[in-house]
């Protein structure tokens, strides 16, 4: 490891830097906490719930800094101590093979992140979102969530795992037919999720005929917007944060809504919500995502098979006998803190699609005031944060802030 090494002094720079920046946008946001409440929300928002909302944005700041100080000192730790050259070492002495003990190492990696991860979890599970009313959760149930998903993440990731490690160790166009596996698996499980893995963390039943019912499917077909079934979903058993999503494409299309959306909100605020979501959908908000994405996604690959060739990668990190597994996780150690510098971005073209879609639902419901008393109901019952600066909406937004949309909604 020197400052000689160009891997070495990006690394470096982009962890501690990231860290320091996300610090600084949680000071500042952390200061606009005590601001006046917008004119826009007085209506709902009382002194009790104004206070409940600054300790609950605090408290979750709290955890936000203590739980990124952690990472950045597990990653130090590893890093200066010279654990991955020790870890790259036990890989290739399990004798499996380079794609056996590729996987093994990452598995070990991603097992350990894991349960270093656990404690913050249940912290804020437990803690933060408990002490506000927000958890539902049982510690069976969080237990075996996480279970659930190490098993997928074995199941799901490893085969794709071995292949993307197979690839690199056959093809001079490794980087470019990964790019393509991967954005195809990517694409296949947008579809699989919502019908077999999410099923098996949350209750899917139909929604029963109704007014909600008739009323959405009414406005489905007025806008020409094909729904294939309409679900609702146990989220009430885990938290009382409300939420709706659309899954799969053209015909296929599912509508999913929390039971907490439906309890909390009328007809109208839903059927709003919704039109909304169709917004996304009818103005292609949802392929332009994609093709950002694997725009993304290709430069990724692309960088990584410029690190897995250049030995200083593997020296930068104390690794002496370099392999295609330990330069992935060591890539993406450098990579990771610089990618972030694209989410604002990212972020910007996402909050231009939700205006546009916000002006969508409201000509599509007729009236913006649905969606109106939609929004203020869920940043009232989220405590969410009024107020927030403008370098944190920046860094980390992907929807505008509530009273920019409420302003634009108002001028509809």
């Amino acid at each position: 490891m020197s400052l000689s090494n160009p891997w070495f002094v990006v690394a470096l720079v982009g962890i501690v830097g990231w860290f320091h920046l996300k610090l600084i946008a949680d000071f500042l946001n952390l200061s606009r906490l005590g601001n006046e409440v917008p004119d826009s929300m007085q209506d709902v928002v009382t002194p009790e719930n104004r206070e409940r909302t600054i300790a609950y944005q605090s408290s979750v700041a709290r955890l936000d800094v203590i739980d990124d100080g952690i990472g950045l000192a597990t990653t130090l730790g590893l890093w200066w101590s010279g654990a991955f050259g020790w870890l790259d070492g036990k890989a290739a002495s399990v004798g499996w093979g380079a794609i056996g003990n590729g996987l093994w190492l990452i598995g070990v990696l991603f097992l350990a992140s894991s349960l270093i991860g656990l404690p913050m979890d249940l912290w804020r599970t437990f803690g933060v979102e408990t002490e506000f009313g927000f958890n539902k959760t049982s510690l069976r149930t969080f237990l075996l969530d996480r279970l659930k998903g190490l098993l997928l993440a074995a199941v799901l990731g490893l085969p794709l795992l071995a292949l993307v490690l197979w690839i690199f160790e056959h093809s001079p166009l490794a980087a470019l037919w990964s790019w393509l596996l991967v954005s195809a698996w990517g694409l296949l499980m947008t579809w699989l999720a919502p019908r077999f893995i999410m099923p098996l963390f949350h209750k899917f039943e139909p929604m029963p005929e109704g007014e909600l019912r008739q009323a959405i499917l009414a406005l489905a077909e007025r806008l020409k917007f094909s729904v294939a079934d309409i679900s609702v979903i146990d989220g009430s058993r885990r938290s009382t944060k409300a939420n709706a999503f659309f899954a799969g494409f053209g015909k296929t299309r599912r509508i999913a809504l929390f039971d907490t959306l439906i309890q909390g909100h009328t007809t109208d605020e839903i059927v709003a919500v919704l039109a909304h979501e169709i917004g996304h959908a009818k103005l292609g908000h949802v392929p332009r995502q994609i093709i950002v994405g694997l725009l993304l996604s290709g430069l990724m690959f692309g960088l990584l098979h410029v690190g897995l060739h250049d030995e200083r990668l593997f020296s930068a990190f104390g690794v002496m006998y370099p392999s295609f597994a330990m330069g992935m996780v060591l890539f993406m150690i450098v990579y990771s803190p610089w990618s972030r510098l694209f989410d604002p971005l990212v972020s910007l073209l996402s909050r231009k699609h939700e205006f546009e879609a916000d002006r969508f639902a409201a000509e599509a419901v007729g009236s913006p005031g649905p969606l109106i008393s939609a929004l203020k109901k869920l940043s009232h019952d989220h405590l969410a944060h009024l107020t927030p600066h403008p370098f944190y909406v920046w860094l980390h937004y992907s929807h505008p802030p509530l009273t920019e949309r409420l302003a634009a909604l108002a001028r509809t």
